[in-house]
C-alpha cells in the first residue's frame, strides 16, 4: 500500500510540475500566441499525425515523427495541410519567431545602386541582381533602426515575372535570436532543467536532426511543453 501511495505522489508531483511548466511557458510567450500555438498543435496532430501514422498512439506518433525526422524519410509523409501553414504565417506568433527583409529592389547592374556603408566598397557587376534591405536586430534599437543590405545574383531575363519575384523574396525567413517572445521563452524555460536546460544552451546552435535526437534521448513525449517545442521547430 505505501509503494502505490508513492507512485500516485510522484504522478501527481511530475502532473504539477508540467502544468507549472506550461503555465509559466504561457506567460513569456504571450497569451494570444500560445492560444495560437495551441490551435496549430492540435490541426498537426488531428490533420497530420493521425493520417501519416493511424495505427499509433498520439505519443507513439511523435516518436515515429521524430525518427523519420532524424533519418530523413520524408519522401511518403502525407502532405502537411495548407490551413497549418497559412495559420501560422498570418499569426503574431510568426513575427516573435521570425522577420523579412523591408524592401526588396532588381537592379539591371551596379550603376543603378546604391552603396551603404555596411555593404563593399567598391560593386562592379554588370549583370542583374536583387538586393534587399533588412532590419540589424542586433545593432538596432528603440530609439534608432539599424538596417543591413544583402545582393543575390540569379538568372534574371525577360521572361522573369519581377513582381513575384519581389513578392518571395520580401517572404523570406530570418529567425530572430535577439528579441521577440519566442526567443525570450526558449531563454526562460532553462530553469525548468534536464531536457530545457539543454534545449535553450544550445538553440540556434543544433540543427533540426539534433534537435529530434535530443527530444528522443530526454524529453517526455507526453509532456504538452514539448509537443509544442517539437511543433514550433519542426514544423512552423
Amino acid at each position: 500500500m505505501r509503494f502505490i501511495y508513492i507512485i500516485l505522489l510522484l504522478i501527481l508531483t511530475f502532473g504539477c510540475s508540467s502544468n507549472n511548466n506550461a503555465s509559466e511557458f504561457e506567460k513569456v510567450l504571450g497569451k494570444e500566441n500560445n492560444a495560437t500555438l495551441t490551435l496549430l498543435v492540435n490541426d498537426f496532430e488531428n490533420d497530420f499525425l493521425k493520417k501519416q501514422y493511424p495505427n499509433s498512439e498520439l505519443n507513439e506518433s511523435y516518436k515515429k515523427f521524430l525518427i523519420d525526422y532524424k533519418n530523413g524519410s520524408l519522401e511518403n509523409w502525407v502532405p502537411l495541410p495548407k490551413k497549418i501553414t497559412e495559420s501560422f504565417n498570418s499569426s503574431q506568433l510568426e513575427k516573435e519567431m521570425y522577420y523579412h527583409p523591408d524592401s526588396v529592389w532588381i537592379l539591371p547592374n551596379s550603376s543603378f545602386d546604391k552603396i551603404e556603408e555596411d555593404s563593399l566598397i567598391f560593386l562592379d557587376v554588370n549583370r542583374p541582381y536583387i538586393k534587399l534591405r533588412k532590419k540589424n536586430l542586433m545593432f538596432s534599437s528603440p530609439e534608432k533602426t539599424i538596417y543591413e543590405y544583402d545582393r543575390h545574383y540569379i538568372k534574371i531575363d525577360s521572361t522573369t515575372d519581377k513582381d513575384s519575384l519581389i513578392n518571395k523574396i520580401m517572404n523570406v525567413k530570418y529567425v530572430n535570436h535577439y528579441n521577440g517572445k519566442y526567443i525570450q521563452t526558449t531563454n526562460y524555460i532553462r530553469k525548468f532543467g534536464g531536457f530545457f536546460e539543454r534545449f535553450s544552451d544550445q538553440k540556434g546552435i543544433i540543427d533540426k536532426k539534433q534537435f529530434c535526437d535530443l527530444v528522443l534521448k530526454e524529453a517526455d513525449l507526453n509532456d504538452e511543453l514539448i509537443r509544442k517545442l517539437i511543433v514550433l521547430e519542426l514544423v512552423l
